[in-house]
């Protein structure tokens, strides 16, 4: 009786389901905008980037596909960056899928750009059903199926927005933001009862270069919390001539990562990065994950645009 009064009082627990953090990234300073509408334009160029993330394997295997590409505009005389970001999220049985599109304003300092961005699109998720597993056990409180779940694919969508803040200075940029302003909570025809929890960002990173030689080095910051648990990485990259990267992450109680990439004449870039896992999935024989970076970046002609000067220390 003190087992089925249990069981029954953590499925009343479990009524509401509230999802996990949003897609992990260790190349982060590659994919800023997918975390921050108000990196749009920032780069003062065209700027594509697509990535690919194997998370762990078998079960608790994720898979992670991001396109993202921004660029720097004029919007009714003011100066602007727009961009769009796709996202698919795969984790076991659950696929989720994000199109978002980015606008920010930007502002110029006596020092350094500051930008006000918003993302708004849409979220879709689905659940396949036909692949849940229960376990058989001779006794009457174990079952090998349930009722209150779907045995087919069902899916449902919503709006979604986010909100950002970004500046950048020469060798200095910082960052802000918040995903899922409106908790989207996608429609399953009350069958499944599922919303997305807000998700803070901050990012920061500097650009040291060493005299006299033609090295850079590159730390940074990136940190994100739902409010109940955060995560934490610690990158340092060293870059040679501008074009060749090396370097290691810290990941906060779960990993540390080894990444490197270049960047070739034409502007396409190629980055990678390998997790070694250090929390209790590593051990657990998951293993590693695998992240590849494609991006392309190039120039485009800002002569031709308008120039408004505030003060003539910009003369």
């Amino acid at each position: 009786m003190v087992r089925r009064i249990l069981i029954f009082v953590i499925f009343c627990i479990a009524a509401k389901m509230n999802a996990q953090f949003d897609p992990q990234y260790s190349q982060n300073m590659f994919n800023m905008l997918a975390v921050n509408p108000g990196y749009a334009g920032s780069s003062e160029s065209i700027n594509l980037v697509a990535l690919n993330r194997n998370q762990w394997s078998g079960d608790l295997g994720i898979q992670t596909t991001v396109f993202s590409g921004d660029m720097p505009v004029n919007f009714l005389g003011l100066d602007s960056g727009i961009g769009l970001g796709i996202v698919n999220d795969e984790i076991g049985l659950i696929t989720s899928l994000s199109m978002m599109l980015n606008y920010s304003a930007r502002f110029e300092l006596q020092k350094g750009t500051i930008a006000v961005g918003l993302s708004l699109g849409l979220v879709n998720q689905s659940i396949d059903g036909s692949g849940f597993k229960f376990p058989s056990m001779d006794n009457d409180v174990y079952v090998d199926d349930d009722p209150s779940l779907t045995s087919a694919e069902v899916s449902g969508s919503a709006l979604d927005a986010g909100f950002g803040i970004f500046y950048k200075q020469k060798k200095l940029y910082a960052g802000a933001s918040l995903s899922h302003l409106n908790k989207p909570r996608p429609n399953y025809k009350d069958e499944i009862n599922f919303s997305y929890s807000r998700t803070f960002y901050l990012t920061c990173g500097y650009n040291h270069k060493v005299e006299d030689t033609p090295y850079e080095i590159l730390p940074s910051l990136f940190y994100k919390t739902d409010g109940s648990s955060f995560q934490v990485d610690l990158n340092t990259l060293i870059r040679y001539k501008k074009r060749y990267w090396g370097g290691l992450t810290y990941r906060y109680q779960d990993a540390i990562v080894l990444m490197g990439g270049l960047e070739m004449k034409n502007g396409v870039r190629f980055g990678y990065s390998y997790d070694i896992t250090t929390s209790a999935i590593g051990t657990a024989g998951k293993g590693g994950s695998h992240e590849l970076m494609i991006g392309y970046n190039f120039d485009i002609d800002f002569e031709k645009r308008t120039k408004r000067y505030k003060s003539v220390r910009y003369l």
